[in-house]
């Protein structure tokens, strides 16, 4: 398997866990074993750290630095083993990432001034794989803030359901970041936070926090917006329905009151009755249209139509 001598750093790459130098790391280290157990079927992040020997401290665990948004199980995972002389990890194929340049990389850690250095280095890559495929998450959202406002539907929710669930996994994907680079610091102390990688990556896991945070908050805000109108909708309609009932009561009351088939009714012997009748209905209606609009309960429902009408005619 792939080893890199560097100036001050040795990296190892191997195909599986199960290969010689991981096996040779297990002598009297059973939670090592135990990490390596849990591993084959991982679905979580995995970190341990060893203190007890003093500069003699490992941290290992492992990473889901990618998460397909559209299935659980389409996720690729970084194992790892670091200490102040020997790091150790899975082997990755940068050759499919063109977020992550192998050529570039190393000759990063070719100046490195310490394997962990070099698992800075290896992170740097991971995070900002991540921040590309976060640039397309942000052009979705840019579309989907308009759409709200253009074309407020059930597709419209279904979308910004769809991207919250996707802001979750980044924030998931990102806290797994986060957590190494603390644990690093924590286990191996001294001046780690004062090296050049361990800033320049610390740096861009904050920026990477701070945009999803950032965006996580658009769709709380788009969500309460999406509450907001459709509320609004709701009650016009029923404000609609209900202004609407009442102004054809007069007709339903009038037309059951001489639909009646009583024998004795002097409403039959007059002349004019028919007319009569229409304009009883018609005034009343009238009436009660003037209340409430006086009221002010017809404004908007009016005015919205009115804004339709306008509208269409300018699309003509």
């Amino acid at each position: 398997m792939p080893r890199h001598q560097f100036a001050n750093a040795v990296w190892q790459e191997e195909n599986a866990m199960e290969s010689a130098d991981f096996r040779q790391l297990l002598t009297d280290n059973p939670k090592l074993q135990q990490w390596i157990d849990q591993s084959k079927s991982l679905t979580v992040n995995i970190l341990h750290a060893d203190t007890s020997q003093l500069d003699r401290e490992v941290l290992w665990g492992s990473l889901i630095y990618k998460q397909s948004r559209h299935a659980r199980d389409a996720q690729d995972v970084f194992h790892f083993y670091v200490s102040s002389e020997l790091l150790v990890t899975s082997t990755l194929d940068f050759e499919e990432d063109l977020d992550m340049p192998r050529h570039l990389m190393i000759q990063q850690m070719e100046v490195a001034e310490s394997p962990i250095e070099v698992m800075m280095i290896l992170l740097w890559g991971m995070v900002g794989s991540v921040l590309h495929k976060i640039d397309g998450f942000e052009e979705r959202l840019h579309h989907l803030l308009w759409n709200i406002k253009e074309h407020n539907n059930r597709k419209t929710l279904e979308s910004i359901e769809e991207v919250r669930h996707e802001i979750l996994l980044w924030k998931h994907l990102i806290m797994g970041f986060r957590e190494i680079s603390m644990a690093i610091e924590e286990t191996f102390g001294g001046d780690i936070h004062e090296g050049r990688e361990y800033k320049r990556t610390a740096k861009r896991i904050d920026r990477c926090v701070m945009l999803v945070e950032s965006y996580e908050d658009e769709i709380r805000n788009m969500v309460d917006m999406e509450n907001v109108v459709a509320n609004y909708r709701g009650n016009e309609i029923v404000k609609t329905l209900t202004v609407l009932t009442t102004l054809f009561t007069p007709v339903m009351a009038w037309g059951a009151l001489w639909g009646m088939n009583f024998r004795i009714m002097p409403e039959l012997d007059l002349r004019y009755g028919y007319v009569m009748s229409i304009a009883v209905i018609l005034i009343s209606t009238f009436m009660l249209y003037l209340y409430f609009k006086q009221k002010g309960w017809t404004g908007d429902i009016l005015r919205s139509i009115d804004n339709k009408g306008k509208e269409k005619q300018r699309q003509d």
